[in-house]
């Protein structure tokens, strides 16, 4: 026996003996122990690294938002069991008040004009229970100090807390409202005298006229020209021309009621309509009070211009039933006055220069 059995048949003897297969079984397994220890500990940096990404995107993105919301245009309020929870900066601008007062108030009803409050709270609560609500609609709102603004509203259902609530952006559209009603001014309106033009004087005559079908009631029309306008123009130029219709315009107003409407149909030509006559003599008056208001004379940059107007009328419904038929009539009637106004004219300069060769002016 040699000293290798020797020593194996010793240490089975003491009981320390193990065989080769036995070693490397056991170094396998702390191989094993090690690698998946390392990869433990390798993923857990790798999901670490991750999650601290995650949190910081979040961060990031919360970050925006936050920005987003508090620099907006547009106001942004949610709200809660009928109260205001959170309100973006520009809508306390908007409203006027601070965040707390806004918060302190038991709904948001007192920011609502009474004209909206009805429709406002109504698709308020059918958004809150999930029915079927206009998802951008206008409103009028209210300010702090009582004046009201026209706004454009967008609003969704939301979980808030855990509660139900609504989120609602709101955009303030006073500039919109007002160029739109100047834009429909203009259409409906002359931009120089700022009078009714064509259309609108056509759409309140044909209403005058079913009004006197009913009521029986008299009105008239008349028509009113300026006389030698064109000379005006062509000796002092447009823009004292431009300044005399304007004048002329505010004398005719003078003679005139609330309840009658002044209209430019022409660039020297206007139409009243007399809504408040019982006969012809009512409407002689009137235009007695405009010739009177021509007489003085109109005081244009240093120039002292007297400018004659000549007017005819026509009655509702003896000298006509339709619109175009009374502007018609009306037009007839001042014509036949222009005509005698320049005989008029041109009689006088006969009688004082026998031997001139002037002429006056056609009629305009």
């Amino acid at each position: 026996m040699n000293r290798n059995t020797e020593a194996a048949a010793a240490l089975v003897e003491t009981g320390y003996w193990a065989s080769q297969y036995f070693l490397w079984s056991v170094i396998l397994i702390v191989v094993v122990l090690f690698l998946s220890g390392a990869w433990c500990f390798f993923y857990h940096r790798r999901a670490m690294a991750a999650q601290r990404l995650l949190v910081q995107n979040l961060r990031e993105s919360a970050d925006t938002f936050r920005y987003l919301v508090e620099t907006a245009h547009e106001g942004i309020a949610v709200v809660q069991n009928k109260r205001l929870v959170y309100l973006n900066p520009r809508m306390c601008e908007m409203s006027g008040y601070h965040e707390t007062e806004l918060k302190a108030l038991p709904s948001f009803i007192p920011l609502i004009h009474p004209s909206s409050r009805d429709e406002m709270m109504a698709n308020y609560q059918r958004r809150v229970a999930g029915e079927t609500a206009p998802q951008r609609y206008e409103s009028l709102l209210l300010r702090k100090d009582g004046s009201s603004y026209p706004i454009e509203l967008s609003g969704v259902a939301i979980v808030w807390g855990g509660q139900p609530a609504t989120l609602n952006m709101l955009t303030d559209i006073s500039d919109r409202k007002a160029a739109e009603k100047k834009i429909l001014h203009l259409a409906h309106h002359d931009s120089l005298t700022g009078l009714v033009n064509r259309t609108v004087l056509h759409e309140r005559i044909q209403q005058t006229i079913a009004l006197a079908n009913r009521s029986h009631t008299p009105f008239a029309v008349l028509f009113v020209d300026l006389n030698a306008f064109k000379q005006v123009n062509d000796t002092y130029g447009h823009e004292v021309g431009d300044v005399l219709l304007q004048q002329v315009t505010l004398r005719i107003k003078q003679q005139l009621k609330d309840t009658d409407t002044l209209a430019r149909v022409g660039g020297d030509e206007f139409v009243v309509l007399l809504t408040e006559i019982t006969d012809n003599r009512d409407v002689t008056q009137v235009m007695s009070r405009i010739k009177e208001g021509m007489a003085e004379a109109f005081q244009i940059k240093r120039h002292q211009l007297h400018c004659q107007v000549s007017q005819g009328a026509a009655l509702y419904p003896e000298d006509g039933a339709s619109v175009q038929a009374l502007l018609s009539q009306a037009d007839k009637n001042m014509y036949a006055d222009k005509c005698r106004y320049y005989a008029d004219l041109n009689a006088n300069d006969s009688d004082h220069h026998p031997n001139d060769a002037r002429h006056s002016p056609n009629p305009q």
